[in-house]
């Protein structure tokens, strides 16, 4: 049996399903609001890749990255002006963006990319050639994630939105 498989078998009969995996994209210099935000995903349930707990070693980073991408059903990415300026995190975009390419040519959801922002800059200054279709999603407001109230609202309607069509 695979690894991963064994390691998710226990969760299998609670609420595994009821959510879509998340690959969680974001610079370090958002750490401590990526920390927060997979320690809360991870406590409602949904199954969450976050490079730091989860990148296998030995592999390469890059490697372990592509390979999450591929397996998990969606890359929630957050938006802010560290993260936007990072080659990793526009690299994790396009994995997802591509990724819903193929998947929409085969007929498939191809919902894959949940954008979330920290801040205004990638309405207000960011640049790239992929970003049409970023804000051309629903993109997640975190901006007062320091604000108690603020966060537990934003994460509350972000576990609503990745809610698998199975769990219904």
């Amino acid at each position: 049996m695979p690894e991963t498989f064994l390691s998710y078998f226990g969760d299998l009969s609670r609420s595994a399903l009821d959510f879509y995996s998340c690959f969680l994209s974001y610079a370090e210099p958002d750490d401590s609001f990526g920390q927060k935000l997979y320690r809360d995903m991870c406590a409602a349930g949904i199954r969450c890749w976050r490079w730091k707990e989860d990148a296998k070693w030995g592999d390469t980073l890059m490697k372990s990255i592509d390979e999450a991408i591929m397996v998990y059903d969606k890359l929630v990415v957050v938006c802010s002006e560290e993260s936007l300026r990072s080659p990793a995190v526009i690299r994790e975009i396009e994995r997802a963006l591509q990724k819903e390419d193929d998947r929409a040519r085969r007929g498939l959801d191809a919902n894959v990319l949940f954008p979330i922002r920290l801040d205004d800059y990638i309405f207000d200054e960011w640049s790239h050639h992929r970003k049409p279709d970023v804000i051309a999603k629903v993109v997640g407001d975190f901006c007062g994630w320091r604000d108690a109230e603020s966060y537990s609202s934003s994460l509350d309607r972000l576990t609503r939105d990745l809610k698998s069509d199975s769990a219904d």
